[in-house]
């Protein structure tokens, strides 16, 4: 959608682009606001670059934050795996496969994430149910092993909140309001100057040109980045994909 969006700008600014030199030729006007036209052109491209910033920044937060949580959840698993070593049958038994099952649920039911409400009861959230139930509700028969299920029950308990992290930045998306305001002043940067009139001038159209093709890319990428899971720079499940394929060991 964001391609096919991103080729009809071009095209149709091209056309415009073309219509307009084709104009120009013919009258040849000859402006003598030159300065002024320069003045509100830079104004308008000010104004859009900043706002295509603050767009992009917004975004590129949203996609490091989570996969600085999926990092942190692989991390988690693993320790979990190292401190089940630790511990007796079954309760050492119980709380590996809780972890594996848990990485297997979140790469079959959470990715792409679904919404926070989906996520209470998938498979993710019932193997982390099953394993604090394993490290939470035995009594220990010594205080080593007790020492080893309070550890276990605070990598539980981080796992979750990265799990929680995770899933709220994915429903954390850029306001509409802001994407819209940021179309419509891509559309004013590309037609301002069409409705002010060009300079009659090569150098002038051909800059035109450019400038319309770079806000077109730009908008282009700000929709790529809304697909957090599966556009040009996404969110990656390969800390927890690792994981897996390790069988927990790594």
């Amino acid at each position: 959608m964001a391609l096919a969006l991103l080729i009809g700008l071009v095209l149709a600014s091209l056309a415009a682009l073309m219509i307009t030199d084709h104009v120009r030729k013919e009258h040849k006007p000859e402006r003598g606001d030159a300065n002024a036209l320069d003045y509100v052109n830079t104004f308008i491209s000010t104004l859009y670059m900043v706002l295509l910033a603050l767009v992009v920044v917004v975004q590129w937060q949203n996609i490091d934050q989570i996969n600085s949580d999926v990092r942190a959840e692989a991390s988690t698993l693993t320790a979990l795996v190292q401190t089940s070593d630790r511990m007796p049958d079954p309760e050492g038994a119980q709380v590996r496969a809780s972890a594996l099952a848990y990485a297997n649920g979140v790469l079959a039911h959470e990715w792409p994430a679904g919404s926070m409400a989906a996520a209470g009861d998938d498979a993710a959230q019932q193997a982390l149910d099953a394993g604090q139930a394993a490290v939470t509700h035995p009594v220990a028969l010594s205080t080593s092993l007790g020492t080893i299920e309070d550890q276990a029950i605070g990598e539980y308990q981080a796992l979750a909140q990265s799990r929680a992290d995770r899933l709220a930045v994915g429903e954390d998306t850029t306001s509409p309001v802001l994407l819209a305001a940021l179309g419509v002043l891509s559309l004013i940067t590309v037609l301002t100057p069409l409705a002010l009139g060009l300079r009659a001038d090569a150098v002038a159209f051909s800059g035109l040109m450019v400038s319309t093709l770079l806000v077109c890319l730009s908008f282009w990428f700000v929709l790529d980045l809304q697909t957090l899971y599966h556009g040009l720079i996404h969110v990656t499940s390969g800390p927890i994909q690792d994981f897996v394929a390790s069988g927990g060991t790594s």
